[in-house]
């Protein structure tokens, strides 16, 4: 399951950058590769801003503070930090009209982003590695990715009250993630587990009913 940690997000953000995408206005795979790595670069900032909140709010082993723990640590600061690095550099990319290419752009950026969280983690706890490191958290970081990506046409171009909305859908994002992680941290982890594959399969469903045919190829 370590391959699955580190090598889920580049390779579904590969497939999604091959298929057959229709049209002439869409990024070119080598735009889509800079973004990515531009969310790569722009990790190791953030990562840091990262540790100064987690050293700020804490961490709780029990009931709902657990809750929030889980919220704040693993998906509410750190997709917000995703998205607030895609904010940052978005007015430098090129992004064709179309929901399409919106999509692509916002993926590839929070992909590279959140690729590099999760070799962060996969660093910062090795030795105590289980199936919520290794499965759990990224199939929803995965699952974030791809649904934050989806919401992203509804705010575009992300400024002013758009930009707010655009976070704020990204929060409640997290909230509804952190269920999977608060059920394998109170001895669940089987529900867990189960909730997050639904939850990652739910986005690629929605991705599907979104761009049909592309997906049909």
């Amino acid at each position: 399951m370590f391959l699955f940690l580190v090598t889920s997000m580049p390779l579904v953000f590969a497939l999604v950058t091959l298929l057959p995408w229709k049209g002439r206005q869409f990024p070119r795979p080598l735009a889509l590769v800079s973004t990515f790595l531009k969310g790569v670069l722009l990790f190791f900032p953030g990562y840091l801003a990262l540790l100064i909140v987690r050293g700020i709010f804490g961490f709780s082993y029990d009931g709902f503070l657990l809750f929030l723990s889980l919220l704040q640590r693993d998906h509410l600061f750190p997709l917000l930090a995703a998205v607030g690095a895609f904010l940052l550099i978005q007015r430098t990319l090129v992004i064709p009209p179309g929901e399409e290419s919106v999509f692509l752009v916002v993926f590839a950026c929070l992909s590279g982003f959140l690729s590099m969280l999760n070799i962060a983690d996969a660093v910062r706890t090795v030795g105590t590695w289980d199936p919520y490191v290794l499965f759990i958290l990224p199939c929803l970081r995965l699952g974030a990715a791809i649904i934050v990506a989806l919401i992203a046409q509804r705010y575009y171009r992300w400024e002013g009250r758009d930009g707010v909305m655009f976070c704020v859908a990204a929060c409640l994002c997290a909230v509804g993630l952190t269920v999977a992680s608060f059920l394998s941290r109170i001895s669940q982890v089987g529900w867990g587990a189960a909730l997050a594959a639904i939850i990652l399969a739910g986005s690629v469903v929605a991705f599907a009913g979104r761009f049909p045919r592309t997906v049909a190829g």
